[in-house]
């Protein structure tokens, strides 16, 4: 062997001696090291959140797809309690307490703003409130009760959507009046002309229908709320109409389901609720032939025009609802809510398409108006919960 080999061999020996001893040395302190230090710190547990909302949002809360992302991304663990937007926000102080409640989910910003009215949001650390979902109140009807709408000049039908043009003719020349579908000259149906809808001394969506009508017995101007003064003296008349509907109804989810299982027409022609249930319905019967098709054939959407669009924003009362209220801004989680259970984003520019549901006569461009301020909205509740109207 010459000089150069042995030179060369000599050289790659001391370099694997080399690394041999530095890879020893390594394992060597990796060892003495403390074991705390030897892997990563563990995720941190999830917050539990316990939250009162509207009975509509509850198949919402519950989709394992939702709880899934909020868990998984957000750390955050939901327990979803129904409740009246009304009833949950009239809760004392001691009485959220008690329940161990951390935030509040009321179907409009109206029973947010009676939150904010007789509460003091300082006794709540890091209080915020925030819309993330809506939903616009629609009236649903029968095809017959649709068609005499139409023929009177009350409904029109634009390309298969249908818009209550003249509600104020409706109310004020029908319901307030005791007139019958028979006056209307409806097929197969008869009756006091009436819109049924929940409780709204409890139940948001009947609220939302009594705060447009409230409009338009007491303003020249449907796209203008009442104040304070025009609001009283139209009182009155306001609980006629509450008190012409007999029982109603506790809450979103059961009034909707009750008036489609007793047929859309059989018992009342008209009912108040949410856009979003014919969508979460119809979703619901994607796989169900004959349930998809008499929905399609039974049930009208009328688009009051101007309606009410119906906010549902997360009244945080404390950090970790602060988690879940910014955790229900997520794109997924907003493509759900629509998507399945029919909620437009409240947080989301272009997120809803009516396209996705081309079964279903929905509007894409809905005219609105501006529910009444707190010191209306309480008159209301006063009314309506009391029967104290004067």
């Amino acid at each position: 062997m010459n000089g150069n080999v042995k030179r060369w061999l000599g050289l790659g020996l001391a370099v694997l001696i080399a690394v041999a001893v530095f890879v020893g040395g390594v394992l060597l302190i990796q060892r003495n090291q403390p074991a705390a230090t030897a892997s990563a710190s563990p995720s941190p547990a999830a917050v539990s959140v316990t939250c009162i909302g509207g009975s509509e949002k509850a198949a919402l809360m519950a989709d394992p797809k939702v709880k899934g992302i909020l868990h998984d991304k957000y750390g955050v663990d939901v327990t979803f309690v129904s409740m009246g937007s009304y009833d949950q926000v009239s809760l004392k102080d001691d009485e959220l307490k008690a329940r161990g409640s951390d935030c509040l989910w009321p179907s409009s910003v109206s029973a947010q703003y009676v939150f904010e009215a007789n509460h003091k949001t300082s006794a709540y650390p890091g209080y915020r409130a925030e819309t993330v979902l809506q939903s616009p109140e629609v009236i649903y009807a029968g095809p017959s009760a649709t068609d005499a709408l139409v023929k009177a000049g009350i409904v029109e039908d634009r390309n298969g959507e249908f818009v209550i043009v003249d509600m104020k003719k409706l109310i004020l020349d029908y319901m307030e009046k005791g007139a019958s579908w028979s006056d209307l000259a409806a097929v197969g149906i008869s009756g006091p002309v009436q819109i049924s809808s929940t409780d709204p001394a409890k139940s948001n969506s009947g609220f939302t229908l009594y705060q447009l009508i409230l409009t338009l017995l007491s303003t020249s101007d449907v796209q203008q709320a009442p104040d304070v003064q025009q609001a009283k003296a139209s009182m009155a008349r306001l609980r006629a109409l509450y008190d012409s509907q007999g029982l109603q109804a506790r809450s979103s989810d059961a009034g909707f389901e009750q008036w489609l299982l007793q047929g859309a027409e059989a018992h009342a022609p008209l009912y108040a609720g949410y856009e979003s249930q014919i969508i979460q319905k119809a979703v619901a019967y994607a796989d169900n032939a004959a349930a998809k098709d008499l929905l399609g054939k039974q049930v009208r959407i009328l688009y009051p025009e101007p309606t009410i669009y119906s906010d549902h924003p997360v009244l945080a009362l404390d950090a970790n609802a602060g988690l879940f209220l910014d955790a229900m801004k997520d794109h997924d989680i907003q493509d759900i809510a629509w998507k399945t259970y029919g909620f437009r984003s409240g947080t989301e520019l272009g997120l809803n398409n009516v396209k996705d549901f081309p079964d279903l006569a929905l509007a894409q461009q809905i005219k609105t108006t501006s529910p009444p301020n707190a010191a209306v909205t309480q008159l209301m509740l006063s009314c309506i919960r009391d029967n104290a109207c004067s």
